[in-house]
């Protein structure tokens, strides 16, 4: 992944996170450039979490900067609240960002409070569980992010007779953390933590105390709200018979009504107006279409389809898509309404048959094609059949030209992002050799462009190291350089081994050509790479032509 730009490293002791806060410079467009790579979609949820948790990191170090002489009694924290279906993204926007941040990040699940009722501690434990996750550096964590999902599960039920007392209970007693509040880290009923503070009381004579501020905390929380959006249309039929008379008369757009939600509308739903209001920031995500699917599958980040190329990766199977397949697996997860999820359902139900039989097959590849999505068991019989088939082989080659074609095309999308990032230049060869290390390392592409960044370096390592031993300045062209590269990982030979054969070769030529022109600054082309022996010969021939 990309490294971190809150500091030097999400697990690094060595810098205090104040430290790191005053470093922060990540920009929110950057911040949704790198959302863009890994979630399809979903526009305005990425730009609202982008630019609002930028703005909440840049305004803390604005204010860490300033230190005392700062009055900062108003701070209100940009908590986010996040509206949609399930599946569409939400857990793992928040993960990726705060991957991104390199700050420390804990998830809850607000049902665990609705079902045994108000208990505080177990609300703190949030807070205690971002300490340990940021490996007990308590200023770490006073600047880490907490992720509450199924909030919608502690609005108060509208058919509830009475307060409903668990649900409204775990609303408030998430109002200071959501806000500002001291957290014990040590938790008042832990036989281990009264222990010690028994034997601290014994030796010093003092009571020890451990507390984190949640100040700095972000807090983001996220739901269905099944039953909102007819909340939020009895709104507008009342306060704008017109607009939504003209919203619901274009048929052909299917309105999402969660994006017309109010604070008012919150409330109706069954939350206090003390917690709406700790949670200033709305974003809604919409319900992913067939195209949207598709191109999720298409993703080379996608983890439904890194995580199924790893299942038969494991028994050394080399699984590839057709488009057709995908498209396919597309609409059929699209009729299951459970968003990204759906994917890997319609995914298991094709594959099982496959990932149990073809191990015992000693099968190398297998191309899941449109007809395999319809008729599994028909595939595996054909396979059985005839497993190593002139057909099916040149149906993987092709299939694995079109997956090429498919990472190409993310890459080339993004490929200001990639060369500002690693600071390289993407020509077509390198684009190509970063896609063959993704394939073969089964690398994030990230990864995989860092991985021929550091090959890159390497390259220029050598060209000065052959310098300091033979005083002689190589320099392979730009072209020179992609053939090293396409030809160390065709026979998997390091970088400075495979250098340091070509110019032995051609060292001789080199010095023959310095004795007789003076000559120590070398261009050495691709032709040398492709056919060393040969461009020594012609060098050796120009050098006694030239005299």
């Amino acid at each position: 992944m990309v490294a971190p730009r809150l500091g030097s490293s999400p697990r690094s002791p060595s810098r205090s996170a104040k430290q790191a806060l005053i470093n922060f410079d990540l920009k929110p467009e950057e911040l949704e450039a790198y959302l863009d790579e890994y979630v399809v979609g979903q526009q305005e949820a990425k730009a609202v979490l982008a630019t609002k948790m930028c703005t909440h990191f840049h305004r803390v170090r604005y204010m860490l900067e300033r230190g005392g002489r700062f009055q900062d009694t108003g701070f209100v924290k940009n908590n986010i609240i996040m509206l949609g279906p399930t599946g569409v993204g939400k857990t793992y926007l928040v993960k990726l960002v705060a991957n991104r941040l390199g700050v420390p990040f804990v998830k809850g699940d607000a049902t665990k409070f609705s079902e045994t009722g108000y208990v505080g501690g177990d609300v703190e434990d949030l807070i205690r569980d971002l300490v340990h996750e940021a490996d007990g550096d308590i200023e770490r964590a006073r600047f880490g992010i907490v992720y509450l999902d199924e909030i919608d599960k502690i609005a108060s039920s509208q058919n509830f007779i009475g307060p409903d007392v668990s649900r409204t209970g775990v609303q408030r007693a998430l109002l200071k953390p959501l806000e500002e509040t001291e957290v014990d880290l040590k938790v008042p009923h832990d036989p281990v933590s009264q222990l010690e503070a028994i034997e601290y009381y014994r030796r010093t004579g003092q009571r020890k105390r451990q507390t984190i501020n949640t100040r700095y905390i972000l807090f983001v929380v996220s739901g269905a709200f099944n039953g909102l959006e007819e909340i939020v249309k009895k709104r507008l039929h009342k306060q704008g018979l017109g607009f939504i008379a003209e919203v619901e008369s274009k048929k052909e757009m299917q309105v999402n009504y969660l994006r017309f939600v109010r604070a008012e509308d919150l409330i109706a739903y069954g939350f206090e107006s003390e917690f709406v209001g700790r949670l200033p920031v709305i974003t809604v995500l919409d319900p992913l279409t067939i195209e949207e699917l598709y191109l999720i599958l298409c993703n080379p980040n996608s983890t439904v389809i890194i995580n199924k190329k790893r299942d038969f990766k494991a028994y050394g199977i080399d699984l590839v898509f057709e488009n057709e397949a995908l498209h396919l697996i597309a609409e059929r997860a699209e009729k299951e309404r459970t968003g990204a999820r759906a994917l890997t359902r319609v995914l298991e139900r094709a594959l099982i048959p496959f990932e149990k039989r073809l191990p015992s097959l000693n099968a190398s590849f297998l191309v899941v094609t449109k007809d395999l999505v319809e008729d599994p068991q028909g595939v595996l019989a054909t396979i059985e059949t005839n497993p190593g088939s002139p057909e099916l082989l040149a149906r993987y080659k092709k299939a694995v030209e079109e997956e090429q074609e498919r990472i190409r095309q993310f890459i080339l999308g993004r490929e200001k992002i990639f060369s500002r990032a690693y600071s390289l230049k993407l020509t077509p060869s390198r684009v190509d050799i970063a896609i063959q290390i993704h394939r073969r390392e089964d690398l994030d592409l990230h990864q995989a462009v860092e991985e021929l960044s550091l090959l890159l370096r390497q390259v220029k390592n050598y060209e000065r190291s052959f310098e300091r031993r033979t005083g002689f300045k190589i320099t392979f062209s730009e072209e020179a350089v992609d053939k090293i590269l396409q030809h160390i990982l065709q026979i998997e030979q390091g970088v400075y081994a495979y250098c340091e054969r070509i110019l032995n070769l051609l060292e001789y030529g080199l010095r023959l050509l310095h004795e007789r022109t003076g000559q120590s600054r070398f261009m050495i082309p691709p032709e040398a790479i492709d056919s060393p022996e040969v461009y020594l010969n012609r060098l050796v021939r120009r050098t006694y032509t030239s005299n």
